[in-house]
């Protein structure tokens, strides 16, 4: 029987994951068939499999590696165009389409890759890509990216999941083994995977010798694939570490050793090796303490990155929210929730709540997310808010659910300032109750010596005062919740800039005692009370604050702790933080930064967060760092 495709899953005690990928390849709208290559599994990951007739798997009888199992798959296969695809991945059915749409585009197209995604949904690092020079993983390692957008030839660090997302296929220098499809005669032309990679920079390797031989690697942002990441190699990370940096030593010895002299060449050989040497101090440490993985320190930045060790998913994301079935929502027990910011920190976390609650969520995003599942369909906001007319709301790119499935209760996590440009969107599918994300900024920052820190705090007075307003001359239950210091996912402004700022000069200033008191909220608890709101007494608002109260250098001091650093202050005048900050602020990281926030150091932030508790049910947790927590 002829196949177009022939898909080969390398598999090594993936779990459920498996066969979640290989239903989700089996949904395609294309005739393919399935190679699964064992590397000596010792879980259930196989189980049930070899019933399905488009299943033919491969048990090897030890753990060959990554490279040569693939290799393995070559040779059973019988299709001309072949998949590379790792088993937490999950496809629609018809994004293998749109990858061989591409491939068969031109006749030196040799290799594609998709849009690889985390279950939230956000762009992963690897998809697309430049290839990892030795210059470059030293301008990611010692923080000279962040130049690169005024000098990006000579700072470009080699990620571009960074950039804006193109609208149509484009020519990279490399794309993840994660998921690639390959025409067989460039294979023929190439060569097989090098056998000498035991587990990552394979593909790495591949795509340099795909381009050297005159073919295209492209990545095809419309073909959107959810990957789990790092379940098959959780439970032996010392492994893996070793045959990652061995891979990429193999990967600079093999393409670059003519191009760079030999003293620099070892001192990058050097660099590798100091690095594997620090991150199997830090999982020796985590082993011997007994750490787990929930609350232990991460790693500061190494001198040369490779990809790192990805934290294991939580059971919920096992099948990815927004591109498949949901096991809790289809019945729709709660009804329909519209979530607006979907793509923000605190949407992220809020979106698996409500499927996991059995709400039927329509998440809508500003950021272009281009698909639908049962779960979780998505619809895109433009940028600029909506027309006036409440009756032509397909100009906003969103539709409304037809036959009495209008949306009436609404999650806007979205900057409180724009949500006047979206009432219209909201009276058009008939909002009932609207829950609100504000700030505690409003009363912080009103009496603040910078005057952009002033007008802040006025336009979220203004800004609820709005929200109220049109609400009660609508018939329309609102409740405002005001979080202060959110932290969590390593997409805060706070807390994870704080984490950077230490990474990358090993201290952090202080100003006098920097006694006053802070109450850090971790961003699934805000999720949670926004959650909570849906159902809670109405046209009420709400301070949100964390569980623990705790000075400023307190607080600072657990960020060195969750970083694996000794608390290393540096006292400072103030006049010397207004200079700082003056010079700080060309740079795009900082630009936000201001001398009133290092004044506040010695101010008492805190905020009663009793009435939630009482209408909300809000227990909120003490103020915990996790490697979840921290910034990439």
């Amino acid at each position: 029987m002829s196949h177009t495709i022939s898909a080969i899953i390398v598999n090594y005690n993936a779990g459920a994951l498996l066969r979640n990928c290989v239903d989700s390849l089996l949904n395609s709208t294309l005739d393919i068939e399935i190679i699964v290559v064992d590397n000596a599994s010792s879980d259930s990951s196989l189980d049930g499999l070899s019933a399905l007739p488009q299943i033919r798997i491969i048990r090897n009888t030890r753990n060959l590696g990554f490279a040569t199992a693939c290799n393995i798959g070559v040779q059973r296969a019988t299709a001309p165009y072949l998949l590379f695809v790792n088993p937490d991945c999950y496809f629609q059915p018809d994004t293998m389409a749109t990858l061989l749409a591409e491939l068969q585009s031109g006749a030196r197209v040799g290799m594609v890759g998709g849009l690889l995604v985390n279950p939230d949904g956000a762009e992963q690092a690897g998809g697309r890509r430049a290839v990892p020079t030795p210059w470059r993983s030293f301008v990611r390692a010692v923080g000279l990216a962040r130049l690169a957008d005024r000098w990006p030839r000579l700072f470009f660090d080699f990620h571009m999941h960074k950039q804006p997302l193109p609208d149509h296929p484009i020519e990279v220098e490399a794309i993840s083994g994660a998921c690639m499809m390959v025409k067989c005669e460039a294979v023929a032309d190439v060569g097989l995977w090098d056998e000498g990679y035991f587990l990552h920079c394979e593909d790495l390797d591949w795509c340099m010798r795909f381009r050297r031989k005159g073919w295209k690697v492209m990545f095809v942002p419309a073909a959107r694939v959810a990957h789990v990441r790092g379940w098959s190699s959780r439970s032996r990370p010392i492994f893996v570490e070793w045959h990652k940096h061995k891979g990429m030593v193999r990967f600079y010895r093999k393409f670059f050793r003519h191009q760079y002299p030999g003293g620099l060449m070892g001192l990058v050989i050097l660099g590798v090796w100091l690095r594997f040497g620090l991150v199997v101090a830090y999982h020796t440490a985590r082993r011997v303490g007994g750490m787990s993985g929930v609350g232990s320190p991460v790693i500061s930045t190494p001198p040369i990155p490779v990809s790192p060790v990805p934290v294991s998913p939580e059971p919920e994301f096992l099948v990815p929210m927004s591109l498949g079935p949901g096991p809790n929502v289809s019945s729709g027990k709660l009804g329909s929730v519209g979530v607006m910011g979907a793509t923000s920190m605190v949407g992220s976390s809020l979106l698996p709540m409500l499927a996991e609650a059995g709400w039927r969520v329509t998440a809508f995003s500003r950021r272009a997310v281009g698909q639908r599942g049962d779960d979780v369909a998505w619809r895109q906001l433009p940028a600029s808010g909506l027309p006036s007319s409440p009756t032509s709301p397909e100009t906003s790119h969103a539709t409304p659910l037809t036959a009495g499935g209008g949306i009436h209760s609404w999650i806007c996590v979205l900057p409180i300032r724009v949500m006047p440009g979206y009432f219209a969107l909201l009276e058009s599918y008939g909002v009932r109750r609207v829950v609100v994300l504000s700030s505690t900024s409003r009363f912080t920052k009103h009496d603040s010596s910078d005057p952009k820190e002033q007008d802040l705090a006025r336009r979220f007075v203004e800004s609820e005062e709005c929200v109220q307003a049109w609400a009660e001359s609508r018939g329309v239950e609102w409740v405002i919740l005001r979080p202060t210091l959110i932290y969590g996912l390593g997409r805060d402004k706070n807390i994870a800039e704080i984490a950077r700022f230490i990474r990358r000069f090993g201290f952090f200033p202080l100003l006098g005692k920097a006694n006053g008191l802070r109450q850090p909220v971790h961003v699934a608890d805000v999720a949670g009370a926004c959650m909570a709101a849906l159902r809670s007494p109405a046209n009420r608002g709400y301070n949100i604050s964390g569980g623990e109260t705790l000075t400023y250098w307190e607080m600072v001091a657990r960020i060195f702790t969750a970083l694996g650093r000794c608390p290393r202050w540096l006292n400072v005048p103030l006049w010397s933080f207004r200079l700082a900050v003056a010079m700080l602020r060309r740079l795009p990281r900082y630009r936000l930064w201001s001398a009133a926030m290092v004044e506040r150091m010695n101010r008492d932030m805190v905020f009663d967060h009793a009435e939630a508790t009482r209408d909300l049910g809000f227990k909120p947790r003490a103020f915990q760092l996790t490697a979840k927590d921290m910034p990439p």
